[in-house]
């Protein structure tokens, strides 16, 4: 419906003329946003005038009040409760007092014995808080909502706010109350005064929300005594003196509403919140008037424009754009030689009619150069797919869905053929994990990852599959590339598959022969080592022999430890061995391999500093850690012997152990750098670089044998000419205890 309805062009200056107009709807609707925001802010300017203007009037009546209580609570005969004396008093001070419906005075039991009126005005009630707040504050009080008595024992709900002060005799002991009260009607006139647009109210509340006076008068919606909403009540009784807030009322109008708390003194709480509400829908009439007369007028004129265009966009675009939509019709339907005419004749269209001329004349050129890409790009592909079944590697591609679109003969030989000779994965997969033999579920399978958008993806995944001319399963080292297009949607998977079995069994093979020589050169190496002992013993062996036999007793004990260290990392490596930690005293250990490394040939001329936290080790120091002491000491001679192997003639290697409380450190600092070649695989089996006959093995292993630990290993080479390697282990092992 869309398309059909913008295929004309007088359909489209239509729109054109519409979106034209939504600037000015939007200035509109910024102006009315801006008029509804300044009368909402007019409104509670108004009502937050109204609201202190009448606070500062109860502020000043709740001050007499106090000062009247004050006045009569020092005067003899309320002190002495003096009944006809005291209400003498009462009567007089009432009548210069109007504004206080009531004085009087009660005893300590809560019984009046004195009172400026006695017909018409209400009582006080002594069951209620007012009297128990004053006999317990000893203060001038300003009571909560609570009902008066009127005409006797009749209990009747009375509008009124009171104030209470305590009578304190000459011992200092309270003997009676003062109370005044005040009926809050005595602001309508105020109320009336201010002008508020209809439907405002005039809310009173004590301090616990309760409401003590509301005018207009609505008792089937709000009356007294009733809690103010608790929307309403959040806002008022928080941190904020005064302010402003819309909330809907208790009679369900919505209402701009502002407040003033009321207190005795700064530091105590409010005794009283008084509240003015102005109807929201009033408060922004006018602005909706406002925004109703701009969006007629914006609608009219906006009407006019698109009559304009409807009848000038038939004449002066509609009928040359017919001629020119007929002359692309002709060109659509094979008709190369037509042509537009005379481009004067479009008037200002004359540029679309010469483009669509031009066009047609490069479309007959191009026809034959076309059919020449053509050509060469089925010689382009031959070509590559003559490349791709000459790979001695499988190669598949893949459609995001997962289906394989191409698989070279070297896949085909490898994974097996199904019927056209593609690989149908979703109903076909079969393979394992290579070395458990587990089952490799096809949303495991690397082509499988790449299609879910798996990040990072593995660099390979090596699995094990049954070959359909092999004996046996083969070992397959897969790897995928994601082909994306410009948007990064996925475009297709190229898959590589590599048969590794040889490999693989040669690697085993290795790992067995070595595991055997380690295991049968243990045996008479044990016999060697015991020889010293036996040297040693000999009473006629002068010191220097004495010296060379304990030396070689230390390289024999030294190989005997590589040895059994070596075996148990061919043990940690095909994942059958277990942890048997002991506590060690890693410092005592690091001596021990510092010690060894000096009767290395190699190392002679350079020097090991051993130093506990940075500083020279003090007798009687210890490091002590759960760990496989084998295992480390093998670890620490492997660095320690590196960084030897890599310094230069005269060179120190430092040696320090830290105490990090959960964990000991091992660093080994030497002069000259790591190559940059192999830094990223500075741990990795067999990696070596500059070191005649090195075997990439030492780096290896202790990185092992941390991680064996629960620890890890790491390089820094940001120091220039220097290498850093660091060791971080576990003082305690899981399950040991701390």
């Amino acid at each position: 419906m869309r398309n059909a309805f913008f295929s004309s062009l007088r359909n489209s200056l239509i729109t054109l003329v519409f979106l034209a107009v939504l600037p000015a709807l939007g200035v509109i609707l910024h102006a009315s946003l801006e008029n509804r925001t300044q009368a909402i802010r007019a409104a509670e300017a108004e009502a937050l005038r109204v609201a202190q203007f009448l606070a500062r009037e109860q502020q000043l009546i709740t001050l007499r009040a106090e000062q009247l209580l004050t006045l009569l609570a020092q005067m003899p005969q309320v002190q002495a409760q003096d009944a006809a004396g005291t209400t003498a008093i009462l009567r007089r001070l009432k009548h210069r007092n109007s504004v206080f419906s009531n004085i009087i005075a009660l005893d300590s039991h809560g019984r009046v014995f004195a009172s400026a009126t006695t017909h018409g005005l209400p009582f006080w009630n002594s069951d209620g808080r007012s009297f128990a707040a004053a006999m317990e504050s000893g203060e001038f009080t300003v009571g909560e909502y609570e009902l008066g008595l009127r005409g006797g024992a009749q209990i009747q709900q009375i509008q009124q706010i009171q104030y209470t002060y305590p009578i304190t005799g000459a011992d200092g002991q309270i003997t009676g109350v003062l109370s005044t009260a005040l009926h809050p009607d005595r602001y309508e006139h105020v109320f009336n005064v201010a002008s508020l647009p209809k439907g405002s109210v005039l809310s009173i509340a004590d301090l616990n929300g309760t409401r003590l006076y509301r005018y207009p008068m609505a008792d089937d919606t709000s009356p007294t005594g009733r809690k103010l909403v608790m929307e309403l009540w959040d806002v008022i009784s928080g941190p904020q003196d005064m302010g402003t807030t819309t909330v809907a009322q208790a009679d369900g109008v919505r209402r701009i509403v502002a407040y003033v708390q009321l207190r005795l003194r700064p530091e105590d709480r409010p005794y009283l919140y008084i509240s003015v509400g102005i109807p929201e829908k009033q408060a922004l009439a006018g602005a909706i008037d406002t925004l109703r007369r701009d969006l007629l007028l914006l609608a009219g004129a906006a009407l006019l424009a698109i009559l304009v265009a409807w009848g000038v966009g038939g004449i002066v675009i509609s009928r040359p754009v017919e001629r020119l939509t007929g002359v692309a019709r002709r060109l659509g339907g094979g008709e190369l030689d037509a042509r537009s005419g005379d481009p004067e004749s479009f008037g200002e269209l004359a540029l679309l009619a010469k483009t669509l001329d031009n066009m047609a004349d490069a479309l007959s050129d191009d026809i034959a150069a076309r059919e020449a890409v053509e050509v060469e790009l089925r010689k382009s592909e031959a070509l590559l797919r003559m490349i791709l079944e000459a790979l001695p590697v499988g190669v598949w591609m893949s459609d995001p869905q997962g289906r394989i679109l191409y698989a070279n003969h070297a896949s085909q030989s490898l994974w097996g053929a199904y019927g056209d000779g593609l690989p149908d994965l979703e109903t076909d997969f079969l393979a394992w994990r290579h070395g458990t033999g587990e089952p490799l579920r096809y949303d495991d399978f690397i082509l499988a990852q790449a299609i879910a958008g798996v990040k990072p993806l593995p660099a390979s995944q090596v699995l094990e599959i049954e070959a359909p001319h092999a004996t046996g399963r083969l070992a397959v080292k897969c790897s995928a590339i994601r082909i994306c297009g410009e948007d990064d949607a996925l475009r297709a998977v190229i898959v590589v598959l590599e048969d590794i079995t040889e490999r693989t069994q040669r690697e085993q093979a290795r790992e067995s022969v070595e595991h055997i020589l380690r295991h049968d050169l243990r045996s008479p190496l044990i016999g060697f080592a015991s020889l010293p002992q036996l040297l040693l013993r000999q009473p006629n062996l002068t010191e220097e022999q004495r010296d060379w036999v304990t030396r070689l007793q230390a390289s024999a004990h030294g190989m005997l430890r590589i040895i059994d260290a070596y075996l148990k990392l061919s043990r940690i490596e095909r994942g059958n061995l277990a942890l048997e930690p002991v506590e060690a005293d890693l410092l005592r250990l690091a001596h021990e391999v510092c010690t060894s490394m000096a009767l290395l040939p190699q190392c002679s001329g350079k020097h090991v500093l051993l130093t506990l936290n940075g500083m020279s080790p003090s007798a009687g120091q210890t490091l002590l850690c759960s760990c496989e002491p084998t295992l480390v000491a093998t670890m620490l001679s492997n660095l320690i012997k590196n960084a030897l192997e890599a310094s230069p003639e005269g060179g120190i290697v430092e040696v320090d152990l830290a105490d990090l409380g959960e964990a000991v450190s091992f660093s080994v600092r030497n002069d000259g750098e790591v190559p940059r070649v192999i830094r990223n695989r500075f741990f990795e089996k067999y990696v070596t670089a500059g070191k005649p006959g090195g075997t990439g093995l030492g780096a290896y292993s202790a990185r092992r044998i941390a991680e064996f630990h629960g620890g890890s290993a790491g390089l820094d080479c940001s120091e220039p000419g220097k290498t850093l390697v660091s060791v971080l282990l576990p003082k305690t092992q899981p399950g040991e205890a701390a």
